[in-house]
């Protein structure tokens, strides 16, 4: 009979570490009241996308995606404002996940260049990022938002 002696092997996981439990919980918590947002962003894209879709001039998409916009600050400004800061960029992370472009590619893409620099200018002021990424592969805190999100099974 021949012993083998094999060296001592640490295993541990340096994605779903996290030092303080507490902290697991609040980001837990934030990613819940930010989460329902996505289903109505989901929804208000896909009609406007409809609807621009069907209207032939710029002339007329501009002025719908004005309209629209008014349409969701009274629907969802108060609510949004409420945010804290940290949700914000919660949010701003979700909708990357979510649709693979940013925030301010959201905001290009529907209302121009200029309003978009203004909203990611107003954005700095308050320590938020519109052109915020999802990466739960190179950022710890995008990886427990993941692992958060599969735990709860939204995909």
């Amino acid at each position: 009979e021949k012993n083998i002696i094999l060296d001592e092997v640490f295993l541990e996981s340096s994605v779903f570490q996290i030092d303080n439990r507490m902290e697991f919980f609040i980001l837990k918590k934030r990613v819940l009241k930010v989460y329902p947002y996505i289903d109505s962003i989901r929804k208000i894209i896909h009609d406007a996308n409809f609807s621009i879709g069907s209207l032939d001039k710029k002339r007329f998409k501009k002025r719908y995606t004005r309209r629209l916009q008014k349409k969701i600050i009274k629907r969802f400004g108060k609510s949004i404002m409420n945010l804290t800061r940290k949700e914000g960029v919660i949010l701003s992370k979700l909708i990357y996940r979510e649709f693979g472009l940013t925030v301010y590619d959201l905001i290009e893409s529907y209302r121009g260049v200029f309003h978009a620099f203004l909203w990611h200018r107003l954005s700095k002021v308050y320590d938020g990022d519109l052109k915020s990424t999802f990466n739960p592969n190179t950022n710890q805190e995008d990886a427990h938002i993941n692992f958060i999100l599969h735990e709860l099974s939204i995909k």
